[in-house]
């Protein structure tokens, strides 16, 4: 979702400026326009206008860039960036130490950004160079705790310029897994460079697929997204929102327009998304979207266990499911009676499902598609679930490598022999993205030297200490 909605953010920016200009006044006079008819007019004429909007950014701003071309996104990402990708790492690491060396952290190791100019060392400006290898000695290979003493000082004691100069405007909490919760800070510059590098992942998805097998417009994509209201993210002392990657945009957009693009491309808002009471309940509500439709041409989810878990679900709860499309109501789901008692968002949540519903027909429709639901389900012995609740589904993805190949067999149970599964087309964590997936066809993924600067072990010093 995050890098469609870059390719748009990116494609509107790539314009000639007067034609921008143009597009800007014209724009804010249709957004204006749709924003007043949406208020006043009926729930078919709605869906109607969502369903158009929808097709002109996939015609106009989206299958331009996505195409397997060679011009395509992946192509001049593979060009620029990756055929020269230690220069632009070093230039990476250039940027670091030229925009942070006043910062406490550098200071503190007595890095600067200047130094005398050795074979070594990475022209960066015109008026200095820095040395890689005095990089490396001063800050050798270390872990968290080496920088928790300085988050501390921003998160607990609202100080600047202790790590960058620049203000913070999200921190990413890590799970925990491994240990003690830590705090990754972002910035607007950090999160467009992040969105940047998902745009080329699904370029490099349709470049390994056939031509004849990219969606047609009236197709959707499905992307389980998590999100939060504003006020309900803890805050550091100064006020900045903490926590997960997956909930960033809704506590800050890395684009103005990007919530209001990201509703009108996903199954369902954002702003309901955020109301949901818990994890369960949101999948479930999203599920009961995704299955209304009956042409999504992918199924995403970024870890294999929520992707089974998304599957256990619909297996469990079908006939809740079948029953809440039948009548374009979550009224009559005694799931949803159960977990969520503000009767405003049950509304809400009724009127958006059938305008989801009235794109494809009517009370003849709901009941085919319950149907058809219900009857893909009752075959769940049988494989390529999947691909029976979405006949022109195109592929399924989510992490299937590492820790998480246990999965990979029985979430390729769920797909079937004719519906792809792919591993997750970007190597992402709670420190950000590190890389795109290569090829459909193989677990390896290109490392972005735009991202992180990196360093690497011989592969004969693997094993030592």
């Amino acid at each position: 979702m995050g890098a469609i909605l870059s390719t748009i953010q990116s494609s509107i920016l790539e314009q000639d400026r007067s034609v921008l200009f143009s597009s800007l006044v014209v724009g804010g006079l249709v957004t204006t326009t749709i924003i007043i008819l949406f208020t006043s007019f009926s729930s078919y004429v709605k869906s109607k206008l969502k369903r158009f909007i929808r097709i002109q950014i996939r015609k106009r701003l989206i299958d331009p860039h996505m195409k397997a071309s060679e011009t395509g996104l992946f192509v001049s990402y593979y060009r620029d960036t990756l055929c020269n990708l230690q220069k632009v790492n070093n230039e990476l690491l250039a940027d670091i130490l030229r925009h942070n060396h006043s910062c406490a952290f550098f200071v503190d190791r007595s890095i600067s950004f200047l130094s005398s100019h050795r074979p070594d060392s990475i022209p960066s400006t015109a008026e200095g160079y820095v040395s890689i290898d005095e990089f490396r000695q001063k800050v050798p290979l270390t872990k968290y705790d080496e920088y928790r003493p300085y988050i501390d000082r921003i998160v607990l004691g609202g100080e600047t310029n202790q790590l960058i100069p620049d203000n913070i405007d999200y921190f990413v909490l890590s799970s925990g897994t491994t240990g003690k919760p830590k705090a990754i800070p972002i910035t607007i510059k950090i999160m467009r460079k992040l969105y940047t590098l998902a745009r080329s992942a699904p370029s490099a998805v349709w470049r390994s697929l056939p031509s004849s097998s990219y969606p047609s417009v009236e197709q959707r994509a499905f992307f389980l997204l998590t999100g939060s209201k504003p006020e309900k993210f803890p805050k550091t002392k100064n006020g900045t929102p903490m926590g997960s990657l997956s909930q960033i945009m809704s506590a800050v957009p890395p684009y103005p327009g990007m919530r209001f693009l990201a509703s009108i491309y996903n199954v369902l808002a954002i702003d309901l998304i955020e109301c949901m009471p818990d994890f369960f309940t949101n999948i479930f509500v999203q599920l009961v979207f995704a299955l209304a439709i009956p042409d999504i041409f992918s199924y995403v989810i970024p870890f294999a266990p929520e992707f089974v878990h998304t599957i256990k679900i619909i297996e469990a709860f079908f006939e809740e499911i079948s029953i809440c499309i039948t009548f374009a109501s979550f009224t009559h789901s005694s799931l949803i009676q159960k977990k969520i008692s503000d009767t405003k968002l049950i509304t809400a949540l009724n009127r958006a499902l059938n305008e989801t519903i009235l794109e494809y027909g009517g009370a003849a429709y709901r009941l085919k598609r319950a149907e058809q639901v219900r009857k893909a389900c009752l075959e769940k012995d049988l494989p390529g679930l999947l691909h029976r609740l979405w006949p022109r589904m195109v592929y399924a993805s989510t992490a299937i490598g590492g820790s998480f190949s246990m999965y990979k067999e029985p979430i390729q149970f769920y797909c079937g022999e004719k519906l792809p599964l792919i591993n997750f087309i970007v190597y992402s964590a709670s420190e950000g993205y590190f890389g795109t997936i290569a090829s459909i066809y193989t677990d390896e993924y290109f490392l972005s030297p735009t991202t992180a600067f990196y360093e690497f072990i011989k592969e004969e010093d693997v094993h030592q200490v």
